[in-house]
């Protein structure tokens, strides 16, 4: 269930789907295996199987529609044309290059992604240099995940904290509403009368 779950997860958040970074889902796999959940080679290969099929998947986009696709909202959303500016001016001049070091840079990975498809970029040569800039990525963030295991559990349960006091706030911030409009009201009302 592990794996399934590691490469369903890979797959939503490499394309989209899910708004957090592929790095948390491969630091988590990397806290799994400290805690024998899963076996480390498994691991590495279910996820980069899994990045490899959900950049293909935004590469192909970019290829089949290219910039055009940026007029959607849902992607524009998650390729800004900003973005997609500045790395197009930087890829024109290094587009393996671009590959490979865009598999580190976590806000700019699907767009550095999107652009080598748009590009035309030959899609064996995509397919290599992600490849190679994931057997770098994978076994460093599963070390990262492994390594720091304890930390990420107690940063874990103080996010679980701050999500409480988030709670709190916005509870006691409705009922603070509420109660000004509802006294705003009653002003309102009893001035009426007075006149």
């Amino acid at each position: 269930m592990f794996y399934i779950f590691t490469f369903l997860a890979l797959l939503g958040t490499g394309v989209g789907l899910f708004p957090i970074p592929e790095d948390i889902i491969v630091l988590s796999a990397g806290v799994g295996i400290e805690q024998d959940i899963g076996n480390p080679f498994i691991v590495a290969v279910v996820i980069l199987v899994g990045i490899i099929i959900s950049d293909f998947i935004i590469f192909f986009l970019g290829r089949k529609y290219g910039e055009s696709i940026l007029n959607i909202k849902f992607i524009s959303f998650f390729l800004p044309k900003k973005k997609v500016e500045t790395v197009h001016k930087l890829f024109d001049n290094h587009n393996k290059k671009s590959v490979f070091v865009g598999r580190f840079m976590s806000g700019f990975r699907p767009v550095v992604i999107f652009i080598a498809g748009s590009s035309k970029m030959n899609s064996s040569s995509f397919i290599e240099m992600d490849f190679l800039a994931s057997i770098v990525y994978i076994p460093l963030y599963l070390f990262l995940g492994y390594r720091f295991s304890y930390d990420i559990n107690r940063l874990i349960k103080g996010f679980s904290y701050v999500y409480h006091a988030l709670e709190i706030i916005i509870i006691l911030t409705i009922i603070f509403w509420v109660v000004f409009r509802l006294s705003k009201r009653l002003l309102n009302g009893n001035n009426r009368k007075i006149e």
